[in-house]
């Protein structure tokens, strides 16, 4: 009998007044009944006083000469360096030249051929520097092994610890695999399958919540749900699996489904891979739509599908599958089919129609200009040609188009302006007197809104150019060289362009003015 009393502390307090009785199974993944009894060491027969009392831990028992051990805090005397993995026991074993360290118990069920299986258990232990890797594991066999020594027990283990590089000193850590059984496996053997320490190096393992499940992917049954609002979250979690790939190219192990269809999954694992598809329906499939905008007089039917057994209740207490929206407000429908409740409701807002009005077609002569004033209601202004301002100063003949529009509909209007009322001529005046006392101080040309002046030049008498622009403003301002002329007379010349419908005309005109001081 070895001693293990370097990781546990007497305590004075009194014993726990109470005692488990019934049979506890180890944690699992997901939903999966863990074939492995008294897995998480829960359960006992009497709860143990001191070390080597595996046997007290039903229905695990010792299958060697040697001594495995038992801890749980029923039992106040003792209490661990560290706390059981969950709950409030655990197992442990010990390892020493010669001497190799068992437990086994009888599974719940056997094991199926060519069916795959996840193994897990945690471990610790006292001793990182002397603990062996790629020793400890879990082989499965269709008799009990049983020696009558301390020695290696002869079992190819199904897991084994594949761990590289030194483990931390009384942390939990898992150890965990997927295999393929050959069929009848019914008894799991936990312990050293490879090497045990050469010399006197001994060491303790503390093991807790060990588990051995059927691997299998299931998304469950096809199903209903009831309307647009339900959701349903698929669980593919398989144990021992690697990776997951969904029929959308999700490879995360749960998906959430919030419309009706075919889903589908595969879970990859070192055993096998398994696929799996679920059809997902939806009962009262039904939308009243968006919440909208109707021009005023405009009436809408909301419609909810006539389903066999169905009931329908309206905000107003009608029960038809129809209703008939003629006035702002919230409309709201309530169907019943069996079990399955489903509401959904509508906003309508009503508004009028936008209307514009840009004035009478106008005809004007010459220079004269009109600004555009636009009469706007129920909507939003703009001009077809990109022009930003509301209000637009004409000068030039032209179609102007604009429109107002709002939720309920978009109007336009347009307007037509047109210099043909008298001849677009050029006009520039005989004499102008450059005296600064802001009357005629400037020879300036000019013509109607359709003319586009591109040069001017002004001649000395004997025809020497003493003044020509091409950009605006075409005037002259009576100097020359900086220097002011001489009253006298004067030669002009300006070229235009002329616009007559889609075309434009180039043209020239002259003339001369005095110059007066």
């Amino acid at each position: 009998m070895h001693q293990q009393l370097s990781l546990f502390r007497r305590l004075g307090a009194a014993s726990p007044g109470w005692l488990l009785v019934c049979l506890l199974l180890g944690a699992v993944p997901g939903n999966a009944q863990n074939l492995i009894p008294n897995g998480g060491f829960e359960a006992y027969r009497n709860c143990p006083r001191q070390s080597n009392q595996l046997e007290e831990a039903l229905p695990w028992y010792n299958p060697t000469r040697a001594t495995p051990d038992f801890y749980n805090l029923c039992n106040p005397a003792f209490r661990s360096a560290l706390p059981a993995h969950t709950g409030q026991g655990m197992a442990g074993l010990f390892f020493d030249r010669d001497w190799a360290e068992y437990f086994a118990v009888k599974l719940t069920a056997p094991l199926k051929a060519n069916s795959c299986y996840y193994f897990s258990m945690y471990i610790t232990t006292d001793a990182p520097g002397k603990y062996i890797a790629g020793t400890i594991g879990a082989g499965f066999t269709p008799q009990p092994v049983e020696s009558t020594n301390s020695l290696l027990l002869p079992v190819r283990p199904q897991i084994l610890d594949r761990q590289t590089g030194r483990r931390p000193r009384l942390t939990w850590e898992r150890i965990d695999g997927v295999f393929e059984a050959v069929g009848n496996e019914q008894y799991a053997l936990i312990g050293s399958f490879n090497t045990l320490p050469a010399f006197l190096g001994f060491y303790d393992i503390f093991i807790d919540d060990i588990s051995l499940v059927p691997v299998k992917l299931d998304l469950g049954a096809d199903t209903t749900l009831c309307g647009r609002q339900s959701t349903l979250k698929l669980d593919a979690t398989t144990p021992g699996a690697t990776e997951y790939r969904w029929d959308d190219g999700s490879t995360q192990p749960t998906r959430l489904v919030t419309r009706p269809g075919l889903y589908s999954v595969t879970a990859i694992t070192s055993c096998k891979t398994f696929t799996d598809a679920i059809k997902v329906d939806y009962a009262l499939d039904f939308d009243l739509g968006r919440d909208t905008t109707l021009c005023r007089g405009q009436t809408l039917t909301l419609r909810v599908p006539n389903a066999p057994g169905a009931s329908y209740r309206w905000q107003d207490g009608s029960v038809q599958n129809t209703l008939t929206v003629r006035g702002p407000g919230q409309y709201r429908v309530a169907v019943k089919q069996a079990t399955c409740i489903v509401t959904d409701s509508i906003q309508a807002r009503f508004i009028l129609p936008p209307t514009l009005e840009l004035g009478p077609d106008r005809d004007l002569c010459g220079a004269e200009t009109v600004t555009i004033e636009p009469v706007v209601a129920e909507g939003t202004f703009f001009w077809q040609d990109q022009f930003t301002d509301l209000q637009r100063l004409v000068s030039q003949s032209g179609v102007f188009r604009a429109g107002v529009r709002n939720d309920c509909a978009t109007v336009l209007d347009s307007v037509r302006i047109s210099y043909g009322a008298c001849d677009c001529v050029l006009y520039a005046p005989t004499a102008f007197s450059p005296n600064n006392d802001g009357l005629n101080d400037v020879f300036l040309a000019y013509g109607c809104g359709d003319m586009t002046i591109t040069s001017m030049v002004v001649f000395d008498r004997w025809g020497e150019v003493i003044f020509q622009t091409q950009t605006p403003p075409f005037q002259w301002d009576g100097f020359y060289q900086r220097k002011r002329c001489d009253p006298g007379v004067y030669a002009w010349r300006v070229d235009y362009l002329l616009k007559q419908g889609d075309s434009q005309i180039r043209n020239r005109e002259q003339g001369s003015l005095i110059l007066l001081r």
